[in-house]
C-alpha cells in the first residue's frame, strides 16, 4: 500500500514538473500563428531625420487584431509620417502594401492602422483577457535593428509602472526589446496579447536592451484602440493641476522650496499629492493645498487619484479633500478634458538643414558684398531628439500633470 501511494505522489510530481515546462514555452503552431499576425512596417518621418539618414527612413512592428485588416502599432512609428508601407510574414505575399492611419492616441503611444484588401485572409491576434502578474512568461515579436520576426523570452518584471503620465498604465518586461521592437506585441504562452512593446528604459545615450522594457498594459490598449477603430478621440478627463506626490521621504525637500518659504505655508506631515503652483489652478483649490481624499477615497499617491478620475468624463465633478495650512477642507471641482498632442511628446526641436557650402566672392563683388549682410550658416549638427519625460514612477518631486 505505501509503495503504491510512493508511485502516484512520483507520477503526481513528474505531471505537475512537465505541465510546468510546457506552460512557459510557446508551441510552435503558436509562434507560427503570431509571426502571422505581426507585421513588419517601413516608415519614413521628417522627425526622424538625420546627416546619415536624410530620408528619415526607418522600421517598426505592429500586429493585426481582427479580420478587418486592423493593425495596432506605437504613434511614434507615425508621427510625422511622409510614407508608411508594411509587409506580412508569408512566402506567398513578398507584397509591400500601403498604410491608412484610422487613429492615434498619442499620450499612450497607440495608433491603428489599416490597409488596402488582402487576397489571403488575415491571421490575428487576440487581447489576453487575464491580467498581468508579476513573473508570467512572456514574449516579444518585432524586427529588432532590422531582424525581422524575432522571438525574445522573459517575464513580467511589475505589473504596472507609471512614467510618461499618470494616465498610461505598464507592464515591464525583461524580454530582449530594442529599436524596431516598437508596436510590436508581447504575448503570453497562449499567444494572446498582454502589451504593446513601446519604451525601453537604458542608461546609454542610444537606447538598447539594459533588461527593463516597457509595454502598455492590455487592458488600457484594448480600450484605447476599440474608441480608436470607431473614428472617436480617446478622451481623458483631467484636474488641471501639476501634483508632486508627498511623503516623508520627500517632505522636507518640498518644505524648503523658495516658493513654498515665501508663501509661509505649512506641508503636512503625510502621505498625499501636493499641488504645485501654476497659472490655471481650478477654482476652489490654491498651490500646495496637499490633497488627501477623492470622492471618499483615501489618497497616498498620484495615481490613486488617476484610478477615480479616469473613471469619469469632462464635465463631471469629483469631492477633494485636503489639508491647507493645517486646516481640512472638502472642495468640489469640475474635471476637464486633457489636451495634449503628438507634437508636444515627440517632436524633435528644429530639423535638419543641409550644409551650404561657402563660396569665395570674387574680387569685383567684395565691395558689393560689403553692403550686405553676411549669410548666417545653417546649424550643421544633428538636432537630439527631444524625448518625453522617462521617469520612472518612484520619483516623488517633479510635479506630473493631474
Amino acid at each position: 500500500m505505501v509503495e503504491t501511494m510512493k508511485k502516484y505522489l512520483i507520477l503526481a510530481f513528474s505531471l505537475l514538473i512537465t505541465s510546468s515546462i510546457f506552460a512557459s514555452t510557446l508551441s510552435k503552431e503558436i509562434v507560427e500563428k503570431v509571426k502571422e499576425a505581426t507585421v513588419f512596417i517601413l516608415i519614413e518621418s521628417a522627425n526622424n531625420t538625420s546627416i546619415t539618414n536624410p530620408s528619415g527612413r526607418g522600421t517598426c512592428s505592429g500586429f493585426v487584431i481582427n479580420e478587418q485588416r486592423y493593425i495596432v502599432t506605437n504613434y511614434h512609428c507615425v508621427h510625422n509620417s511622409t510614407q508608411l508601407m508594411l509587409a506580412f510574414y508569408d512566402r506567398d505575399d513578398w507584397n509591400m502594401y500601403d498604410v491608412k492611419i484610422i487613429g492615434i492616441d498619442p499620450l499612450a503611444d497607440v495608433a491603428v492602422i489599416q490597409i488596402p484588401k488582402r487576397k489571403k485572409p488575415l491571421p490575428y491576434l487576440n487581447w489576453s483577457t487575464e491580467e498581468p502578474w508579476d513573473g508570467m512568461t512572456v514574449f516579444a515579436v518585432g524586427h529588432p535593428f532590422g531582424m525581422v520576426w524575432t522571438i525574445t523570452k522573459g517575464i513580467i518584471s511589475n505589473n504596472k509602472r507609471i512614467v510618461r503620465s499618470p494616465y498610461v498604465r505598464y507592464v515591464q518586461t525583461d524580454t530582449a526589446i530594442n529599436q524596431g521592437n516598437s508596436g510590436g506585441p508581447l504575448v503570453n504562452t497562449a499567444g494572446n496579447v498582454v502589451g504593446i512593446n513601446s519604451l525601453i528604459i537604458s542608461p546609454q545615450t542610444v537606447k538598447v536592451h539594459a533588461g527593463v522594457a516597457l509595454a502598455l498594459r492590455n487592458d488600457d490598449a484594448k480600450e484605447i484602440v476599440d474608441v480608436l477603430i470607431e473614428g472617436k478621440e480617446f478622451i481623458r478627463a483631467i484636474i488641471g493641476v501639476s501634483l508632486v506626490n508627498l511623503n516623508p521621504l520627500n517632505r522636507d525637500s518640498i518644505v524648503n522650496l523658495p516658493d513654498v518659504q515665501e508663501a509661509g505655508i505649512t506641508i503636512p506631515n503625510t502621505f498625499g499629492c501636493v499641488v504645485a503652483p501654476s497659472t490655471d489652478i481650478p477654482e476652489g483649490l490654491e498651490k500646495f493645498d496637499t490633497i488627501v481624499g477623492v470622492d471618499g477615497h483615501a489618497i497616498n499617491r498620484q495615481e490613486h487619484i488617476t484610478d477615480i478620475v479616469r473613471t469619469k468624463k469632462p464635465g463631471d465633478t469629483i469631492d477633494l479633500l485636503l489639508i491647507r495650512d493645517r486646516v481640512y477642507k472638502n472642495v468640489t471641482v469640475t474635471l476637464k478634458k486633457l489636451e495634449i498632442t503628438g507634437d508636444q511628446l515627440f517632436n524633435k526641436q528644429g530639423q535638419l538643414k543641409p550644409s551650404v557650402p561657402k563660396v569665395k566672392p570674387k574680387e569685383t563683388d567684395k565691395e558689393e558684398n560689403k553692403e550686405n549682410k553676411k549669410a548666417e550658416k545653417p546649424n550643421d549638427e544633428t538636432p537630439k531628439a527631444e524625448k518625453p519625460n522617462e521617469e520612472s514612477d518612484n520619483s516623488t518631486t517633479k510635479p506630473k500633470v493631474e
